[in-house]
Protein backbone atom coordinates (compact mmCIF):
# COMPACT_ATOMS: atom_id res chain seq x y z
CA UNK A 1 0.00 0.00 0.00
CA UNK A 2 2.82 2.49 0.62
CA UNK A 3 3.93 2.81 -3.07
CA UNK A 4 0.51 3.70 -3.56
CA UNK A 5 0.96 6.09 -1.36
CA UNK A 6 4.30 6.92 -2.63
CA UNK A 7 2.98 7.53 -6.07
CA UNK A 8 0.40 10.10 -4.22
CA UNK A 9 3.33 11.91 -2.89
CA UNK A 10 4.85 12.17 -6.10
CA UNK A 11 1.95 13.56 -7.60
CA UNK A 12 2.06 16.42 -4.93
CA UNK A 13 5.59 17.32 -5.03
CA UNK A 14 5.40 17.52 -8.51
CA UNK A 15 2.89 20.12 -8.17
CA UNK A 16 4.99 21.93 -5.93
CA UNK A 17 7.58 21.62 -8.65
CA UNK A 18 5.43 22.71 -11.28
CA UNK A 19 5.05 25.95 -8.79
CA UNK A 20 8.45 26.70 -8.87
CA UNK A 21 8.68 26.31 -12.53
CA UNK A 22 5.66 29.03 -12.95
CA UNK A 23 7.90 31.21 -10.59
CA UNK A 24 10.54 31.45 -12.64
CA UNK A 25 8.76 32.31 -15.73
CA UNK A 26 6.52 34.94 -13.89
CA UNK A 27 9.71 36.64 -13.08
CA UNK A 28 11.44 36.36 -16.59
CA UNK A 29 8.00 37.73 -17.99
CA UNK A 30 7.13 40.31 -15.49
CA UNK A 31 10.41 41.91 -14.84
CA UNK A 32 9.55 42.66 -11.28
CA UNK A 33 5.78 43.37 -11.19
CA UNK A 34 4.42 40.80 -10.17
CA UNK A 35 6.69 39.09 -6.66
CA UNK A 36 7.67 35.97 -8.07
CA UNK A 37 8.62 34.62 -4.72
CA UNK A 38 5.05 34.34 -4.20
CA UNK A 39 4.65 30.76 -6.54
CA UNK A 40 8.28 30.00 -4.46
CA UNK A 41 6.08 30.12 -1.02
CA UNK A 42 3.46 27.81 -2.45
CA UNK A 43 5.79 25.71 -3.59
CA UNK A 44 6.99 24.67 0.14
CA UNK A 45 3.83 25.11 1.64
CA UNK A 46 2.90 21.98 -0.95
CA UNK A 47 5.90 20.43 -0.36
CA UNK A 48 4.89 20.35 3.76
CA UNK A 49 0.84 19.45 2.46
CA UNK A 50 2.95 16.74 0.45
CA UNK A 51 4.69 14.96 3.25
CA UNK A 52 1.86 15.58 5.74
CA UNK A 53 -0.45 13.88 3.53
CA UNK A 54 1.71 10.98 3.14
CA UNK A 55 2.15 10.67 6.57
CA UNK A 56 -1.47 10.72 7.29
CA UNK A 57 -2.25 7.84 4.30
CA UNK A 58 0.45 5.83 5.40
CA UNK A 59 -0.20 5.83 8.96
CA UNK A 60 -4.24 5.54 8.23
CA UNK A 61 -3.36 2.80 5.70
CA UNK A 62 -1.23 0.62 9.22
CA UNK A 63 -3.93 1.49 11.37
CA UNK A 64 -6.95 -0.29 9.64
CA UNK A 65 -4.50 -3.02 9.30
CA UNK A 66 -4.46 -3.39 12.95
CA UNK A 67 -8.29 -2.62 13.30
CA UNK A 68 -8.61 -5.66 10.98
CA UNK A 69 -6.38 -7.84 12.47
CA UNK A 70 -3.88 -8.16 9.37
CA UNK A 71 -1.01 -5.94 11.32
CA UNK A 72 0.52 -6.16 14.63
CA UNK A 73 -0.16 -3.73 16.97
CA UNK A 74 2.95 -1.72 18.10
CA UNK A 75 3.97 -1.34 21.64
CA UNK A 76 2.73 2.73 21.53
CA UNK A 77 -0.72 1.55 19.49
CA UNK A 78 -3.57 3.51 20.58
CA UNK A 79 -5.53 5.72 18.07
CA UNK A 80 -8.34 6.70 20.37
CA UNK A 81 -11.77 5.78 18.55
CA UNK A 82 -14.81 5.55 20.90
CA UNK A 83 -16.48 2.50 21.71
CA UNK A 84 -19.85 3.43 19.53
CA UNK A 85 -17.21 3.91 16.74
CA UNK A 86 -15.93 0.41 17.30
CA UNK A 87 -19.06 -1.30 17.53
CA UNK A 88 -20.02 0.03 14.52
CA UNK A 89 -17.09 -0.90 12.51
CA UNK A 90 -17.50 -4.70 14.01
CA UNK A 91 -21.16 -4.85 12.90
CA UNK A 92 -20.28 -4.52 9.60
CA UNK A 93 -22.27 -7.01 7.46
CA UNK A 94 -19.40 -7.82 5.33
CA UNK A 95 -15.28 -7.38 5.36
CA UNK A 96 -15.15 -4.73 3.12
CA UNK A 97 -17.86 -2.76 4.47
CA UNK A 98 -15.84 -3.47 7.78
CA UNK A 99 -12.84 -1.92 6.10
CA UNK A 100 -14.64 1.16 4.76
CA UNK A 101 -16.35 1.64 7.96
CA UNK A 102 -13.01 1.56 9.78
CA UNK A 103 -10.91 3.63 7.60
CA UNK A 104 -13.88 6.63 7.89
CA UNK A 105 -13.34 6.47 11.71
CA UNK A 106 -9.89 6.16 11.57
CA UNK A 107 -9.89 9.04 9.04
CA UNK A 108 -12.15 11.20 10.79
CA UNK A 109 -9.75 10.47 14.44
CA UNK A 110 -6.24 11.43 12.26
CA UNK A 111 -7.55 14.58 10.89
CA UNK A 112 -7.39 16.36 14.11
CA UNK A 113 -3.73 15.67 13.78
CA UNK A 114 -0.69 17.27 11.71
CA UNK A 115 2.23 14.99 10.80
CA UNK A 116 4.86 17.74 9.69
CA UNK A 117 6.87 17.54 12.53
CA UNK A 118 9.91 14.97 13.20
CA UNK A 119 8.47 14.19 16.62
CA UNK A 120 5.11 14.02 15.22
CA UNK A 121 5.91 12.14 12.40
CA UNK A 122 7.80 9.55 14.61
CA UNK A 123 5.48 9.23 17.15
CA UNK A 124 2.64 8.97 14.13
CA UNK A 125 4.51 5.63 13.31
CA UNK A 126 5.40 4.33 16.19
CA UNK A 127 1.52 4.25 16.77
CA UNK A 128 1.16 1.87 13.71
CA UNK A 129 4.38 -0.02 14.72
CA UNK A 130 6.80 1.42 13.01
CA UNK A 131 9.45 2.51 15.49
CA UNK A 132 12.46 4.82 15.54
CA UNK A 133 11.87 5.74 12.32
CA UNK A 134 14.67 8.49 11.71
CA UNK A 135 17.40 6.37 13.03
CA UNK A 136 15.90 3.17 10.44
CA UNK A 137 15.87 5.64 7.18
CA UNK A 138 18.62 7.63 7.72
CA UNK A 139 20.96 5.62 10.07
CA UNK A 140 22.33 6.54 13.44
CA UNK A 141 24.11 9.10 12.19
CA UNK A 142 22.24 11.11 9.82
CA UNK A 143 18.95 11.32 11.71
CA UNK A 144 19.53 14.13 13.49
CA UNK A 145 20.59 16.10 10.23
CA UNK A 146 17.43 14.82 8.28
CA UNK A 147 14.79 15.94 11.63
CA UNK A 148 16.63 19.55 11.78
CA UNK A 149 16.24 19.61 7.83
CA UNK A 150 12.83 19.01 7.83
CA UNK A 151 12.09 20.99 10.83
CA UNK A 152 13.44 23.96 9.13
CA UNK A 153 11.38 23.60 6.18
CA UNK A 154 8.00 23.13 8.79
CA UNK A 155 8.99 25.92 10.61
CA UNK A 156 9.35 28.08 7.63
CA UNK A 157 6.15 27.12 6.33
CA UNK A 158 4.43 28.05 9.39
CA UNK A 159 6.11 31.03 8.92
CA UNK A 160 4.46 31.57 5.28
CA UNK A 161 1.21 29.80 6.57
CA UNK A 162 0.35 31.91 9.89
CA UNK A 163 2.42 35.18 9.52
CA UNK A 164 1.94 35.77 5.86
CA UNK A 165 6.25 35.35 5.50
CA UNK A 166 6.24 39.11 7.07
CA UNK A 167 8.94 40.11 9.47
CA UNK A 168 6.70 40.79 12.70
CA UNK A 169 9.00 43.88 13.67
CA UNK A 170 7.20 45.16 10.70
CA UNK A 171 10.31 47.05 9.59
CA UNK A 172 11.59 44.33 6.48
CA UNK A 173 8.46 43.52 5.11
CA UNK A 174 8.32 40.11 3.84
CA UNK A 175 11.12 37.19 4.59
CA UNK A 176 12.98 36.93 0.86
CA UNK A 177 12.50 33.48 -0.78
CA UNK A 178 14.54 32.72 -3.66
CA UNK A 179 14.03 30.01 -6.17
CA UNK A 180 16.87 28.28 -4.62
CA UNK A 181 15.44 28.24 -1.09
CA UNK A 182 12.01 26.55 -2.33
CA UNK A 183 14.17 24.00 -4.34
CA UNK A 184 16.26 23.36 -1.60
CA UNK A 185 12.96 22.70 0.59
CA UNK A 186 11.48 20.20 -1.93
CA UNK A 187 14.29 18.36 -2.37
CA UNK A 188 14.28 18.12 1.78
CA UNK A 189 10.68 16.76 2.20
CA UNK A 190 11.31 14.70 -1.12
CA UNK A 191 14.48 12.83 0.23
CA UNK A 192 12.42 12.65 3.44
CA UNK A 193 9.72 10.84 2.19
CA UNK A 194 12.11 8.46 0.18
CA UNK A 195 13.76 7.26 2.80
CA UNK A 196 10.56 6.92 4.99
CA UNK A 197 9.01 5.20 2.31
CA UNK A 198 11.84 2.20 2.16
CA UNK A 199 10.68 1.58 6.31
CA UNK A 200 6.95 1.62 5.89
Amino acid sequence: MSSVRFYEFQNNISRGKELIGLGEAIQGLTVGVVDASDMYRAALVQSVAALDSYMHDVVLDHAVAIVLGSRSPGSESKIGLHFGTVADILAAASPSERELRAREAISARLSRETFQQPEDIAKALSIVGVGAIWSTAFGSTGAKAARTAVSLVVRRRNIIVHRCDVDPSGLGGSYPLSRDDAVDALATVERTVIAINACV
